[in-house]
C-alpha cells in the first residue's frame, strides 16, 4: 500500500481500479470547496444577504462537483445519482434554513464520493461526514437553547483568553469567536485521528495541536482587529477613527462585519492539511466506504434522521388566540394613542392603541388594566407589561408572580438604556425571581431593522419565518443578560451592544444611549434579544425591545406577534425534556459519524434528516398561523396592503415612495391594516379591503382565481398602477375588466397612450367649491363593463375631435358583491403624493387624504364623507374639470 502511494505521488495522474482519473490535488480541493460552501451556507463568514449566501454557496458547491467527479469512466448508475443529487442539493441549497443548506453541503459531497472508489471515496466520505458532523452542530445550536448557551460561552471564554495574550479586549460570542470553523476541522482531525492504526496518541495530539494554533491565530487576529484596521486605513487612505480612538468609522464596521471571513483563511489551511492526512489515512486502511450495511443498520440510521427534527422542532398543536383573555398593563413609558384624523406624519402613529383591535381580530379579549388587580386578572392566560417605569403599587409585585406561578403566561417589553432615578429599572424588579435581566445597553443591528440578520432558535412561534423584511419586529432595544435555566428564543448575529451612558441623559436631550458606533471591547454578535423561562406552572418571556408590539412595526410583525401571543396563551413551548431527549439522540448521531460510513447509507442518513427537518419545520409555521378576522364588526374593518407580488414602490415606510402615509391614512379611518405575506383565500376571506400599489411581479392563475373570488364575496379591490409599469398587472386588470392605458394599450394593435403627468382632478362637488385630488403621474384607464364608473377625470387630448369625452383615471365597478377600483397612478398611494414624513401639507392642503376618506365611505356603502371647503384656493398646478362629473354632481 505504502509503495502504491508512492508510485501516486511520482504521477499525480494516475488510471484508478475502476478507470477514473485520479488528481491528488483534486482530491484535496473538491473537498475544501464543499467546506467553504457549507461555512459560507451556515452564515459563518460574515453578515451577507440571504441571496448572495445561497448563490456563493452553490457556486461552491459547484467548483466542489467539478474537481470531485470524474472526467471519465461513467456508468449510468452514478450518472443517474448525480442527476438525482443535482435537483436535492440545489432544493437544499436554496432553503431560508441555514442547517438545512450545509446539509445539503454535505449530501453533494457525499453524492461526489458515490462516484469514486477505493481510497479516493474513502477521503471524500470521510470529508462528508464532518460536514454532517458539522451540520449536526448547527442544528443543536437552534434546537437546545442550553447548547446555545454554552458555545456562546465558550466561544467568548476562549476569545477573552486570547485577546489577553495580545494585551487588548475581546467580547464576542459563537459567532465572532470562530466556533463553527473550531467544531469542521475539528470533527476532520478526530475523524483522521479514529482512522490511524494505534496507537494514536502521538497524532491525536499532533492533531490537536494544528486546530488548536489555527483557532489561535483567528483569534489573535480579530483581537488585534483595532490595531490592524487603521493599518490598513492608512494604506488605502481612509478617514482615521473619531479622536481619542472612540467610535469606528463607516470602512471599520463594514470590515468588522466580515471579521469571521479571516477564519475561512486561516482554517481553510488547517482544514487543507487535515484532508491530506486524511487521504493518506484512508490509503493506509481497508475500503470500509464499499461495505454494504445491513438493512436493519441503514433503517436505523434512516429513523434516526427522521425522528430528531421531529423531536426537537415539529408542534402539531395548532395556536389559536380565540377565546383567550389578554390583561395588559396600562401604565408605563407608553400611550394608547392611535392615527386620527387633523394629525399627520410619522409621529402621529401612536404607540399602542391598536393594540386591543388586533387582539379583538384574533378573537381574544384585550382589557386594560390600571392596578392588574386579581379580579381583572382572573381567567386571563397572559399578562403584558409593556416598558414600566412606574413605581410598583404594594402587592402589585406579588399579584404578578402568583398569577405565573399558577400557570400564566407573562410577557415583558424592555427598552434600551433604561435607569430609573433609583438606579434600577422596573421591569428587572418583575425579573427579579429569574435568571434573566435586560441589560443598560443598546442591542445595535448592523443592518437597519436586524434584515436578515436574525437567527431564531426553535420555538412554537417562530420555526419556518423568514427574516428578509424584519417580520420579528425588533429594532433598537436592550440586549439580555441571562443564565440557565433560561432559554434564548431570538438572536441577533449581526449586531453589537453599545453600553449606556449615564451622563447623556434628558437634560442633555439623550436617552442614556451610547455614542452609536463600535468600539473596541464591546460585545459583537449573538446579542440576545429575547428569552423565556418557566416559573412555577407559568412561563415568563422578556423582549429587550418594545417596538414590534407598536401600532406602525404590527403592521409588519404580526404573524410572528400572533404567533407568539397564542403560543403563550396555550403554554405551548419546547421544554427541557425535548432538549434532553434532543441532545441524547444528537450524541448518538455524532458516534454513528464517527464510525466508517458506506455512501449509500451516509447520503440517507442526510437526505432523510433535511427532509424531515423541511417538514417539521413548515408543519410548525402551519400550526402557528393565526388568521385574522374582521368579520366580527360591519363593515369590516380588516385592510390588507399586498406584499406578494415585489411591489415596485418601495418596502421602506418612509420612503418618498413607501407606503407609510397610506398605513396611517387607513388606520385613521378605523381600518387595521397589515402586511399581506401571502396570497391566500384563507387569508383573504376574513379581510374587507385589499391594496395593491404597482405589482412587479404577475399574478399567478391561482391569485387571480383567489382575487376574484375575494370581490365577489363582498371584499374592495383597490390598484394603484400606471402605464409603464402595468405590464405585470395587465392579466389580473384584463381578468376584472380593467385597462391601464386604455382598452388595446400594451397590445401589438394598441397605440401608446398619452401621458397626463402631474395635475389635480374634481372628485366631489360641493356646490360653491369643489374638492380635488392630486396625481403624481397618472394615465387613462378604461372599462369593458359600460357601468364602470369614473370618480375622477384626467384632461382631454387637445388634438382629439369634437365630442370626446373625458378619460378617467379613476375608475370603479362593482364584481359580485363586491368593488375594484384601479386608479392608473404608480405613486399615487406613496408618501410623496399622499403624506410626509413629517406631517407637512401638500401646498397647504391635506387633498389626497381627504380623497381616500371620502372614497373608504364611498366603497363601504356608508353615509358618503363630504370633504371640506379648502380654506386657501388650490395652488398653480393644472386643474381639469369633467363635464360628465360635473352633470353627475
Amino acid at each position: 500500500m505504502a509503495a502504491q502511494t508512492a508510485e501516486q505521488d511520482k504521477n499525480p495522474r494516475k488510471q484508478s481500479q475502476n478507470g477514473f482519473t485520479e488528481d491528488p490535488l483534486a482530491g484535496i480541493v473538491s473537498p475544501l470547496f464543499f467546506i467553504f460552501a457549507a461555512w459560507v451556507a451556515a452564515g459563518s463568514v460574515g453578515l451577507l444577504a440571504h441571496p448572495l449566501r445561497h448563490a456563493i454557496s452553490i457556486t461552491l458547491l459547484a467548483a466542489g462537483a467539478f474537481f470531485g467527479l470524474p472526467s471519465s469512466g461513467w456508468t449510468t448508475r452514478p450518472f443517474l445519482v448525480l442527476i438525482a443529487g443535482i435537483g436535492v442539493n440545489l432544493a437544499m441549497a436554496a432553503s431560508i434554513a441555514p442547517v438545512i443548506n450545509v446539509l445539503g453541503c454535505a449530501a453533494a459531497l457525499a453524492g461526489v464520493a458515490f462516484s469514486r472508489s477505493g481510497a479516493p471515496r474513502q477521503a471524500l466520505l470521510d470529508s462528508a461526514r464532518a460536514l454532517a458532523v458539522f451540520a449536526t452542530y448547527r442544528f443543536a445550536l437552534i434546537a437546545i437553547p442550553w447548547f446555545w448557551l454554552a458555545m456562546d460561552r465558550c466561544g467568548g471564554a476562549l476569545a477573552s483568553a486570547v485577546a489577553a495574550l495580545g494585551r487588548t479586549k475581546l467580547s464576542v460570542g459563537a459567532t465572532f469567536g470562530g466556533m463553527d470553523f473550531f467544531v469542521l476541522v475539528a470533527a476532520l482531525s478526530t475523524i483522521h485521528v479514529l482512522r490511524c492504526p494505534a496507537p494514536r496518541m502521538r497524532e491525536a495530539l499532533k492533531a490537536g495541536a494544528i486546530v488548536a494554533t489555527g483557532q489561535l491565530v483567528y483569534l489573535l487576529a480579530a483581537a488585534l482587529f483595532p490595531s490592524w484596521i487603521h493599518v490598513v486605513e492608512k494604506l488605502k487612505g481612509a478617514a482615521a477613527a473619531p479622536a481619542g480612538g472612540h467610535g469606528a468609522t463607516g470602512f471599520q464596521e463594514a470590515v468588522l462585519w466580515h471579521l469571521p471571513a479571516l477564519g475561512i483563511l486561516v482554517h481553510g489551511f488547517v482544514a487543507a492539511f487535515m484532508i491530506r492526512r486524511l487521504r493518506a489515512s484512508a490509503a493506509s486502511r481497508p475500503d470500509a466506504s464499499a461495505d454494504v450495511s445491513p438493512r436493519w443498520q441503514i433503517a436505523l440510521v434512516v429513523g434516526l434522521g427522521l425522528a430528531l427534527p421531529a423531536v426537537a422542532v415539529l408542534n402539531p398543536t395548532p395556536l389559536s388566540l380565540r377565546g383567550k383573555k389578554v390583561v395588559v398593563h396600562e401604565k408605563g413609558f407608553l400611550n394608547w394613542l392611535k392615527p386620527k384624523h387633523g394629525d399627520y406624519g410619522r409621529l402621529s402613529v401612536g404607540m399602542y392603541g391598536m393594540l386591543p383591535r388586533f387582539f379583538e381580530d384574533y378573537g381574544a379579549q384585550c382589557l386594560i388594566s390600571k392596578d392588574l388587580s386579581d379580579a381583572d386578572l382572573a381567567d386571563a392566560q397572559l399578562l403584558m407589561l409593556i416598558f414600566p417605569n412606574k413605581t410598583w403599587d404594594p402587592g402589585q409585585l406579588e399579584r404578578i408572580w402568583r398569577f405565573v406561578r399558577q400557570g400564566g403566561s407573562l410577557l415583558i417589553l424592555g427598552e434600551h438604556t433604561v435607569r430609573e432615578k433609583d438606579g434600577g429599572s422596573r421591569f428587572n424588579e418583575v425579573l427579579e425571581p429569574t435568571a434573566m435581566r435586560v441589560a443598560f445597553d443598546s442591542a445595535t443591528f448592523a443592518v437597519g431593522g436586524w434584515l436578515e440578520s436574525y437567527e431564531a432558535l426553535a420555538h412554537p412561534a417562530s420555526m419556518g419565518f423568514n427574516d428578509d423584511r424584519n417580520q420579528f419586529g425588533v429594532v433598537i432595544g436592550a440586549s439580555l443578560h441571562v443564565r440557565w435555566p433560561a432559554r434564548p428564543v431570538l438572536i441577533g448575529r449581526w449586531g453589537w451592544n453599545d453600553p449606556g451612558d449615564p451622563t447623556n441623559d434628558e437634560t442633555k436631550g439623550g436617552s442614556m444611549m451610547g455614542n452609536q458606533h463600535y468600539d473596541a471591547g464591546e460585545h459583537v454578535g449573538d446579542i440576545l434579544l429575547a428569552a423565556e423561562q418557566d416559573f412555577g406552572r407559568g412561563r415568563v418571556m422578556v423582549f429587550g425591545d418594545t417596538s414590534g408590539f407598536t401600532n406602525g412595526i404590527l403592521f409588519g410583525s404580526h404573524e410572528y406577534a400572533s404567533a407568539l401571543f397564542a403560543a403563550m396563551c396555550d403554554r405551548v413551548e419546547f421544554g427541557t425534556l425535548r432538549s434532553v431527549l434532543t441532545l441524547l439522540g444528537l450524541i448518538v448521531l455524532a458516534w454513528a459519524l464517527g464510525k466508517p460510513m458506506p455512501s449509500r447509507e451516509l447520503l440517507l442518513l442526510l437526505l432523510s434528516f433535511g427532509l424531515s427537518f423541511a417538514v417539521c419545520a413548515a408543519w410548525s409555521q402551519k400550526s402557528a398561523k393565526l388568521i385574522p378576522d374582521g368579520r366580527v364588526r360591519t363593515p369590516n374593518m380588516l385592510a390588507y396592503i399586498d406584499a406578494t407580488h415585489s411591489s415596485l414602490v418601495s418596502g421602506e415606510s418612509w420612503r418618498v415612495n413607501g407606503l407609510g402615509g397610506l398605513e396611517l391614512t387607513l388606520m385613521r379611518n378605523d381600518y387595521h391594516v397589515l402586511s399581506l405575506s401571502e396570497f391566500t383565500a384563507e387569508r383573504l376571506q376574513g379581510a374587507g379591503v385589499l391594496i395593491s400599489a404597482a405589482p412587479g411581479h404577475p399574478f399567478s392563475a391561482e391569485d387571480r382565481r383567489v382575487l376574484r373570488q375575494f370581490i365577489e364575496g363582498g371584499g374592495i379591490f383597490i390598484c394603484t398602477v400606471g402605464y409603464p409599469e402595468s405590464a405585470p398587472s395587465r392579466e389580473v386588470l384584463a381578468d376584472l375588466g380593467f385597462y391601464v392605458g386604455g382598452i388595446g394599450a400594451g397590445t401589438d394593435y394598441g397605440t401608446e397612450p398619452r401621458p397626463f403627468g402631474h395635475f389635480k382632478a374634481p372628485y366631489h362637488n360641493g356646490g360653491d367649491y369643489m374638492a380635488h385630488v392630486r396625481f403624481h403621474a397618472a394615465w387613462n384607464v378604461e372599462s369593458s363593463d359600460p357601468q364602470a364608473q369614473p370618480l375622477a377625470y384626467g384632461p382631454r387630448d387637445p388634438h382629439g375631435g369634437p365630442g370626446q369625452r373625458d378619460p378617467s383615471v379613476v375608475l370603479m365597478r362593482r364584481i359580485g358583491k363586491g368593488k375594484a377600483v384601479v386608479i392608473a397612478d404608480t405613486q399615487f398611494a406613496t408618501n410623496q403624493n399622499l403624506e410626509n414624513e413629517g406631517g407637512q401639507p401638500f401646498e397647504g392642503m391635506r387633498e389626497n387624504s381627504d380623497f381616500w376618506r371620502w372614497l373608504l365611505t364611498l366603497l363601504n356603502d356608508q353615509p358618503l364623507w363630504v370633504p371640506p371647503k379648502p380654506e386657501a384656493p388650490p395652488a398653480a398646478i393644472p386643474r381639469i374639470i369633467g363635464d360628465d362629473l360635473l352633470d353627475k354632481q
